[in-house]
């Protein structure tokens, strides 16, 4: 089941281009949050009928395990894809702990978000919308991080 891949993986893509853009030394959280809001936005109906497509994907996701694990595999290569973003945005070595923990919390909090979402009917944007759950959900995240822009003196 190939053909959901690229629908699935367009934000994601999206996400990670927009923070590989972002100057080192930003602060992560910071970073994180302004990528995800500008890759969740829906400037126009063609973003709003992708989020709209992604929501039915997810909903049949749910019933049916191939789909689901379609799903889980984008997130899981999502998440290997950012852990050399968020290790040159914090100046940090990739296999550093800290660094792969973050890059695995902020694609779960996104991808918790997206599935908190399809289960509503809340639109594409406004209340419930699928950036402000993402930015509460990375919030929520980064409120108990340390600080990950500082070199670390180990690994």
């Amino acid at each position: 089941m190939a053909w959901p891949t690229p629908l699935l993986a367009a934000g994601a893509d999206r996400w990670r281009a927009l923070l590989e853009a972002t100057e080192p030394g930003t602060a992560l959280p910071q970073a994180l949050e302004a990528a995800v809001e500008q890759a969740l936005s829906v400037p126009d109906e063609e973003s709003v009928q992708a989020l709209l497509r992604t929501r039915g994907l997810l909903r049949a996701a749910a019933d049916d395990p191939a789909l689901r694990a379609v799903w889980y595999r984008v997130n899981q290569e999502a998440e290997e894809r950012l852990v050399p973003v968020i290790a040159r945005l914090t100046g940090r070595p990739a296999e550093q702990l800290e660094v792969r923990l973050a890059a695995a919390a902020a694609t779960d909090a996104i991808r918790v978000a997206l599935e908190s979402w399809a289960d509503t009917e809340a639109g594409a944007e406004g209340p419930g919308s699928p950036a402000g759950l993402a930015t509460r959900c990375l919030r929520q995240l980064v409120s108990g991080m340390p600080p990950l822009g500082e070199r670390a003196d180990r690994n």
